[in-house]
């Protein structure tokens, strides 16, 4: 049986070698003019096989003796094609690449807050028991040189009494002393007159508001022993607010001291209150990678409160010279390079590395990559680029 077997492999080799060839012209039957032919096409570069980071500008041959592979324009790009009414299936909307001067806008998210320099703490400069305590809860409003609390305290009566003392032994130099003391322990100019007036120490020293505002902090209750590192309450004077813009940090450059902003706030529908930029942050919140920039409002709209939400958008005129610029919803960002998928026409699509500039509002200025009238997809451009890839990666393993 194996004899039969072996017989029968050397006849097929015999018939194998017998058989007549196809003429070795065959293939090159095609036009030397057809597009699919590389010799009628101009390589960008030649790569080297082994290493496709290493290019040259001229056919060579790697240190093993290989030749460079020639690299032609159509092959820098996976070519995605896609048939009409798929398309329309995805929603897959284009937009033309422009030249124009992008205006230096930019729109951010803020909120409300107090103006932090009007802001002033309310504190014993000595040891003490709060009584009498007239605001009970943070956010009533309170008037200057309103009753805020009676503090007793054995430093504040023994001081009270030197000065009293001073005062009828006569002695200049004491009584300044004395007053300079009460002074320093936190008692008011008035007070020291109210005491002077009374000719007897209080046992409870009435303490004051500084000033006209709302009470944004309360540190004690009724009865609560206090020292004089401790603030009772924080006064917040009304009248102008903050509003605090958090802007993305790629958008940060184009904001200048003093630009023209536009603020809308949920509360105020079809309402913009003006204002200008005051004063940005030195310091980038590495949670949120944004920057802070200040909007002070002296005369704030009626209703708008602390903590309230605020769209803020900042205006100073146009770029200057004329860039090519795109949607910004068209760029695709990876951790390395920046993309857009351009359409090509007839369901072509290609992926196509771009050099990203500034942003202003919803476009973005391209400065490498692109020209001017190439359409660039808006939407539904990750699932063309994604097919894009896919197939740029399985033609580098065919090579």
């Amino acid at each position: 049986m194996r004899l039969v077997l072996i017989l029968l492999i050397a006849l097929l080799a015999d018939c194998a070698k017998e058989s007549p060839r196809a003429p070795a012209t065959a293939p090159a039957t095609a036009s030397p003019a057809s597009p699919a032919s590389p010799a009628s096409r101009t390589p960008l570069y030649y790569r080297n096989p082994m290493d496709p980071h290493i290019r040259s500008a001229v056919p060579m041959k790697d240190e093993m003796g290989m030749d460079y592979v020639p690299v032609y324009a159509q092959d820098t790009g996976a070519e995605v094609r896609i048939s009409p009414a798929v398309v329309n299936n995805l929603g897959v909307r284009t937009e033309a690449a422009v030249t124009s001067s992008l205006e230096r806008r930019v729109d951010a998210v803020g909120y409300v807050g107090f103006d932090e320099h009007k802001v002033q703490q309310v504190r014993p400069r000595a040891e003490g028991w709060v009584q009498g305590l007239a605001v009970r809860a943070m956010g009533e409003q309170v008037k200057a040189g309103q009753l805020l609390f009676l503090l007793y305290s054995p430093m504040l009566e023994s001081a009270q009494q030197e000065y009293l003392d001073a005062q009828k032994i006569g002695n200049r130099e004491l009584i300044d002393a004395s007053r300079d003391r009460l002074h320093a322990l936190g008692l008011g100019t008035e007070s020291v007159a109210r005491l002077a007036r009374a000719g007897g120490t209080a046992g409870r020293v009435p303490f004051y508001a500084p000033i006209s505002g709302v009470v944004t902090a309360l540190e004690v209750q009724e009865g609560a022993r206090v020292t004089p590192e401790m603030p009772v309450m924080t006064i917040t004077e009304l009248g102008s607010l903050w509003v605090i813009a958090e802007v993305p940090e790629s958008q940060s450059g184009a904001l200048k001291v003093g630009a023209p902003v536009e603020i809308r706030f949920p509360s105020l529908p079809g309402e913009t209150v003006a204002g200008r930029l005051d004063y940005l942050y030195p310091e980038l919140n590495m949670e949120t990678r944004t920057v802070r920039a200040r909007i002070a409002l002296s005369r704030p709209p009626a209703g708008i409160r602390p903590n309230m939400l605020a769209s803020v958008r900042f205006g100073g005129g146009t770029g200057g010279e004329e860039v090519v610029n795109i949607p910004r919803s068209a760029l695709i960002r990876s951790g390395t390079e920046e993309r857009v998928v351009v359409a090509l026409g007839a369901g072509r699509f290609v992926a196509r590395k771009v050099t990203a500039g500034a942003e202003s509002g919803d476009r973005v200025a391209i400065h490498a990559g692109l020209t001017a009238g190439e359409r660039v997809v808006v939407s539904g451009q990750f699932l063309l680029d994604s097919e894009a890839n896919l197939r740029s990666g399985l033609d580098r393993l065919q090579d």
